[in-house]
């Protein structure tokens, strides 16, 4: 651990030499307000240095009651993330002028409240993790410019997010209370017998970029005898619509929310920020959004509950395809999730095949039993169906029937329909990695977030459009989580186990104060990751029957 004076001489030293003597300021040093840890720099004028900025807690100032319990912290760390990533938009967004340099980067939170790996908080200091880009001119180092990296933009920046006063306090404990009541409302699901809840005056549409809510929409609203009551630690008690287990149909005319609710209901998995407009639609955390997604692979996947034998497969006990039809992709997705412990399996008659909703019209044959079929029977199993359908033989089917109407529910009673199939779990699968290139150009294993639902493993992109990743930093934790998944996909473990042991491992490093790996990191489900792994082509499972 170094001095303000030692930072400013070796930066003196180095001024005018080639980039490469940056590397000299690879410390810790002690400044006036914070301490500023220089894990990384960067070999030349294009790359970025990875540094992290402590400020002691006291006098950071933040009181206790903002971060001693998990989902407070949590929110707390959230929210100067948040600030952080605003404060260096305005005053680090571009180069410093004449130079190659100054920017500074944290990746850009959304909507969702989530565990970020880029603030850690103790009881004795407040720490961000972050990348800056040294200044340079001609490639030479140029001391005058990172000390106004260091002591004016990045000053002015910690300045603004890391410490209690530079905040308003009724919209900080806001944030904290927000996240607080959402999980106990999630935490609650299961007494009351639900595995979803949409609060009165929630805001369901999603403007275009999906980073507020559209202006001007029609609150969400629903009939008493749909409400339940939500005592929550925070504020007054929360009133919304339940949606029970078992097999529920959500249906109406077109363009008046059906889709929007069960979009919500699968974002719900995750707390929202205030403002957001869904931060009381709230879903048990395991939920899944299934489509049809014809062309992806299967492998070893059991969906013999839904299909007996068909042209594309031999075993539909483990169905194995590089290319699978839109039906069959549908189900090998139900059967996935299910596997990984998916409790509320969600689907949209828009995205989905039709001979997956209902069964069709003189099709008594059809090798195919639709989830109408057996949702009633998945609800008794544990699996939860939400189905957005008009079709008429789906919701006599369904254990109970929310009619949308401009975005208000009420229950609609129809005359049912009996099934008598029963639905199966499906077979656990244990992965094997042996089969998987991991190689690409010189690096032997290469595992890059390409896109927000894009992994790219060696040298193939899985697309993976269903997970639940609404930002690019639980991307990113997918990604590094499935190097380390590599190693463990030796047959021994199942799939849920090998990508909750990964995650585990990368979030207990990211979690550590000796290192900053986790600058880039947010968090991601084992449901998600095990979607990742199934996509790829050469992925290999083995069922232990």
């Amino acid at each position: 651990m170094a001095s303000e004076e030692v930072l400013r001489k070796t930066l003196k030293n180095a001024d005018g030499k080639p980039f490469a003597k940056y590397k000299g300021i690879t410390n810790n040093f002690v400044l006036e307000d914070f301490e500023i840890i220089i894990d990384e720099v960067q070999n030349d004028k294009t790359g970025h240095t990875r540094m992290r900025v402590r400020v002691p807690m006291k006098a950071a100032g933040f009181p206790a009651d903002t971060w001693d319990t998990p989902v407070r912290s949590m929110a707390l760390r959230d929210l100067i993330a948040r600030r952080f990533w605003e404060s260096a938009r305005t005053h680090a967004r571009s180069p410093i002028p004449k130079t190659d340099g100054g920017e500074v980067y944290i990746p850009r939170p959304g909507q969702e409240i989530l565990n970020r790996g880029s603030v850690a908080i103790t009881q004795y200091f407040v720490e961000v993790r972050f990348t800056a880009d040294l200044p340079s001119v001609g490639g030479k180092v140029c001391a005058a410019t990172t000390e106004a990296l260091i002591f004016s933009r990045i000053a002015t920046i910690v300045s603004e997010s890391m410490f209690f006063s530079a905040y308003k306090q009724s919209k900080l404990y806001n944030h904290l209370h927000v996240a607080e009541n959402a999980e106990h409302i999630r935490s609650s699901l299961e007494e009351k017998g639900l595995v979803g809840f949409v609060a009165v005056g929630s805001i369901l549409p999603r403007r275009d970029d999906d980073l507020a809510p559209m202006v001007d929409a029609v609150p969400f609203d629903c009939d008493d005898s749909l409400k339940v009551t939500f005592e929550v630690p925070n504020g007054e008690p929360i009133v919304g619509m339940g949606v029970p287990k078992g097999f529920t149909v959500i249906t109406g005319s077109g363009r008046n929310g059906k889709s929007c609710l069960a979009d919500a209901l699968f974002a719900g998995v995750y707390d929202h920020i205030p403002g957001d407009g869904r931060e009381y639609v709230i879903s048990v955390p395991d939920a899944s959004f299934v489509m049809g997604e014809g062309g992806r692979p299967a492998d070893s996947v059991d969906i013999s509950m839904f299909v007996g034998s068909i042209p594309e497969a031999q075993d539909t006990f483990a169905i194995l395809g590089s290319s699978v039809s839109a039906p069959v992709s549908e189900l090998v997705a139900v059967s996935e999730a299910v596997e990984m412990g998916c409790r509320m399996v969600i689907v949209d008659e828009e995205f989905s095949s039709p001979g997956v909703i209902r069964r069709g019209f003189l099709a008594s044959d059809d090798p195919i039993t639709p989830l109408s079929e057996l949702g009633r029977s998945m609800g008794e199993a544990g699996v939860s169906l939400v189905m957005v359908s008009g079709d008429e033989s789906a919701i006599r089917l369904a254990d109970r029937v929310i009619l949308v109407n401009g975005f208000r529910a009420s229950s609609a009673d129809v005359e049912k329909l009996q099934s008598d199939v029963v639905y199966r779990l499906p077979a656990d699968r244990y992965p094997v990695s042996k089969g998987i290139v991991y190689e690409k150009a010189r690096k032997e294993v290469s595992i890059t977030a390409v896109s927000i639902r894009t992994v790219e493993i060696g040298e193939y992109k899985v697309n993976v459009p269903v997970a639940a990743f609404f930002d690019n930093a639980q991307t990113r934790m997918v990604a590094d989580a499935a190097v380390v998944a590599k190693d463990l996909m030796d047959g021994s473990r199942s799939m849920l186990d090998v990508c909750t042991e990964a995650l585990r491992i990368v979030t207990e490093n990211d979690s550590s104060v000796e290192n900053g790996d986790g600058m880039h990191h947010a968090y991601a489900r084992p449901i998600d990751l095990a979607a990742v792994m199934n996509r790829h082509p050469q992925m290999l499972a083995i069922q232990k029957r």
